[in-house]
């Protein structure tokens, strides 16, 4: 049993603690908050030990490893103390805002031998698994093209002030990292990217909407789609030189092949945050690698920095 401490116990970190709440592998003591007032109530019906003071559970030698779940402004901050305290590290997506940032994370886990993973938990729904599963079978061929398409309701109730309402935690192109990852894992590096936002939907500064063009360096393409003002939608397609294969949802899976193999169905709904922690301490007690590389998560972070600048700048930007 792998034991963790939490940063930061908003609506997700509180998600990640329940989801664990049964695990044989992984189980939460431990939270890093701003007001431990606040969070006695949910920490005491989860059995966590609560405290406004880092740096002494950072010092606990009975944590094995940090989950870094803070505002986005601060992940790479309360990564980058973990793993300085020997600490390995599962940083919620964004693992930094910046490429460098990222790429200092990576360089401080390696020289100190320690794991450094990202928490991205859509890689781990039923459907997802069975798109990786069939484009590394082969089954639709050469990867071609990807689409991928997150969408929410959520920026008409976000005000300018706090964190979430920051072009700089949240900038043009941050709601389509939710395909931007899948899209690393399936086409490889991204070259250049192309983005077109706009901001003039909800109440504040935000990129209401952004459409990303994006080029492999295997020439290869992408196109993602981030909207923070509309129903709620989440779409991953891969279509390949034999075929495509598409991830609805959490559990639609639909396939179809040139030689006429199709599938569409309802997959079971997998409890994706409990398995990617799970995945986290697997890598921790050296059962399996974590199935997100460290390269492809700072490539990531890379990836959404030249997205934004191409959205402010209007050009196309390259990545890294």
């Amino acid at each position: 049993m792998v034991n963790l401490a939490i940063v930061g116990l908003g609506a997700w970190g509180r998600k990640l603690v329940t989801a664990t709440k049964d695990s044989q592998k992984a189980r939460f003591t431990h939270a890093v908050v701003r007001r431990a007032d606040a969070a006695q109530e949910f920490a005491g019906a989860h059995g966590l030990a609560v405290s406004e003071d880092y740096a002494s559970v950072l010092a606990d030698p009975t944590v094995d490893g940090v989950v870094s779940c803070g505002p986005a402004h601060l992940h790479a901050e309360h990564s980058l103390q973990a793993l300085r305290a020997g600490k390995p590290v599962l940083a919620i997506k964004p693992m930094a805002l910046a490429g460098a940032q990222a790429r200092a994370l990576r360089d401080e886990a390696q020289a100190r031998g320690l794991a450094l993973a990202l928490a991205y938990n859509r890689r781990f729904t039923s459907n997802i698994q069975a798109l990786l599963a069939e484009v590394k079978a082969g089954a639709i061929g050469d990867v071609l093209h990807t689409e991928g398409d997150f969408c929410v309701h959520r920026y008409h109730k976000i005000r300018e002030g706090g964190w979430k309402g920051d072009p700089q935690s949240s900038p043009p192109g941050g709601l389509a990292d939710h395909v931007l990852y899948l899209t690393i894992e399936t086409l490889g590096k991204i070259a250049d990217v192309h983005a077109i936002s706009r901001s003039n939907v909800s109440d504040n500064r935000l990129a209401d909407s952004t459409a990303v063009l994006a080029r492999a360096h295997g020439g290869s393409t992408a196109f993602l789609t981030g909207i923070g003002v509309t129903a709620d939608d989440f779409r991953f397609q891969v279509y390949g030189s034999r075929g495509w294969v598409e991830a609805r949802g959490a559990t639609r899976f639909r396939l179809e092949t040139i030689d006429g193999r199709k599938v569409d169905e309802t997959l079971p709904k997998a409890e994706a945050e409990r398995l990617e922690v799970e995945a986290f301490a697997d890598a921790l007690a050296g059962r399996a690698p974590f199935p997100v590389s460290v390269d492809d998560a700072v490539h990531g972070v890379e990836a959404l920095e030249a997205i934004a600048a191409s959205a402010n700048e209007r050009r196309i930007v390259a990545v890294g």
